[in-house]
């Protein structure tokens, strides 16, 4: 049985139990296959047939979860469009994904996408009994494409397939075999991240409840209400939400959580020493994986603060997930001594093949048994213990995770510098309690540049744009004639 017909099994399998509760409103598993119905004979009367790249403006409705299963479920794959992104952005995703038709619950969406060249599907409300089963599909077939900061500059499409997406899911319910239909788990990504998937792919695969952040409150609020006064069992967090989280420490009562899962950033130790008090009574696991290798690809699950794996204050990221095959090399040899240092190159049956539409080659390539493998060069640098542990030591270049979201400040840096006339602009990464914000440096005789903010707020998402920019009048230089960034940081930056 492939993927979607499991999906499919288990929405009539469950049919009276809960498949959401989204802003207080409860959503059985018949009532959210109606919908799922309902929107694909919306996408397939709209002239789709399969194979197609389709879009979804991703609110927190049924309607958005069924929008994409309706896709998948009509042999297509889906491509997010994030409402709080700018037209230009989301544009650039259209157009490098071929999307043509795009779901979406309102009707006034021009600020969001060009509706005169996309098709709009409204699914508001739109429901039916008529069921009928996924079209048949190969696991080569994708089924979504994601939009991720890319390190050259320019933003990157990675697209995974229905066999990334099954060996994540058989991975993932091999390491956690106690999820199952009565969990009750917390969706707290924005759905244009693959860390949302393990948030309601999972749950929905085991007949279990998801519950959703609603959109329109503040966020971090929802969640400590959220996980302190209903059922829930589950929770994946990056660990920014919990240093959010810090004033309700003493307010929350968490004894009903019995697994939280930490993904999206480097996880500080210092942080789980203050909170596993707290949450007691959960297994804790650290996820790991770069959306090239779909969703996680390593975990370390523990459930006491005693003698926990950390290297320089961070949380150990693992061991693989079943079907994930790793390698770590130092200038391009493989290593494989206890305590090298190296970057992890990630393969297996969960990593991509390639970047959509680019010639981009981020593999680390090696004959084996008689054939060339292929690792994805993840490009963090890495240590393992002798027990085969890997830790995150930090980042090859210039990349950081923020919000759960991956930015490469290159990509901030040549907005900045689009916009400046005859200055320069230096993008840094600024670390305090173990989480990570951007700050810009300009060399300029100048104190302020009006338009710029709003240049950076048109052009790039939230979690990109700079928390401070800081005018300089000559930057440091190094005796190669380069900006020295680490002077920047020692004069100006107090990392923590």
């Amino acid at each position: 049985m492939n993927l979607l017909k499991k999906f499919h099994f288990s929405f009539n399998n469950f049919s009276e139990n809960r498949a959401f509760c989204i802003d207080e409103k409860n959503i059985s598993y018949r009532n959210f296959l109606e919908y799922i119905n309902g929107s694909r004979i919306l996408l397939e009367s709209g002239t789709s047939f399969p194979g197609c790249s389709v879009g979804v403006v991703c609110y927190d409705c049924i309607e958005t979860y069924a929008a994409i299963f309706a896709i998948w479920f009509s042999g297509n794959h889906f491509v997010p469009i994030n409402p709080k992104y700018p037209l230009q952005r989301n544009m650039e995703v259209i157009e490098k994904t071929g999307v043509k038709m795009v779901f979406s619950v309102k009707n006034n969406i021009s600020e969001i996408i060009d509706t005169k060249h996309i098709k709009q599907l409204n699914n508001f409300e739109i429901k039916s009994e008529t069921d009928n089963s996924p079209k048949k599909i190969s696991d080569e077939q994708l089924m979504y494409i994601l939009t991720t900061s890319g390190s050259t500059g320019h933003p990157k499409q990675v697209p995974i397939n229905h066999s990334n997406v099954k060996t994540y899911c058989n991975g993932f319910l091999k390491l956690f075999p106690e999820l199952k239909s009565n969990a009750c788990f917390l969706q707290t990504y924005d759905l244009t991240s693959d860390a949302s998937f393990t948030g309601y792919l999972l749950p929905l695969l085991v007949g279990a409840c998801v519950y959703t952040v609603p959109h329109n409150s503040f966020k971090f609020l929802s969640i400590a209400k959220l996980i302190s006064k209903k059922e829930i069992t589950w929770v994946k967090l990056t660990p920014s939400v919990l240093n959010y989280l810090k004033p309700y420490i003493t307010k929350l009562n968490l004894k009903h959580i019995k697994h939280l899962i930490f993904g999206g950033e480097a996880l500080p130790l210092s942080m789980i020493k203050l909170w596993q008090p707290i949450f007691k009574e959960a297994d804790i696991s650290n996820l790991y994986g770069p959306t090239e290798t779909t969703i996680s690809a390593t975990t370390y699950r523990f459930n006491t603060i005693k003698n926990i794996k950390s290297r320089n204050g961070i949380v150990s990221i693992g061991k693989p997930f079943p079907e994930v095959e790793y390698l770590i090399i130092n200038d391009s040899k493989i290593v494989t001594e206890s305590g090298a240092k190296g970057e992890l190159c990630i393969g297996g049956k969960q990593t991509m093949s390639r970047y959509l539409n680019s010639d981009f080659d981020s593999f680390f390539k090696i004959k084996q048994r008689g054939e060339i493998k292929k690792y994805y060069r993840t490009g963090d640098l890495v240590q393992k213990d002798n027990e085969g542990y890997l830790y995150f030591l930090g980042r090859l270049d210039d990349q950081v995770k923020i919000d759960g979201y991956r930015v490469n400040l290159i990509e901030v840096e040549n907005i900045i510098n689009s916009f400046l006339k005859g200055e320069k602009a230096v993008v840094l990464s600024q670390q305090i309690n173990g989480l990570f914000w951007i700050v810009a440096f300009i060399e300029t005789q100048v104190k302020e540049f009006p338009g710029l903010l709003k240049l950076l707020n048109k052009k790039l998402p939230p979690q990109m744009i700079p928390g401070k920019i800081i005018p300089i009048s000559k930057f440091p230089i190094t005796t190669s004639g380069k900006i020295n960034k680490e002077k920047l940081r020692i004069y100006y930056l107090c990392d923590e």
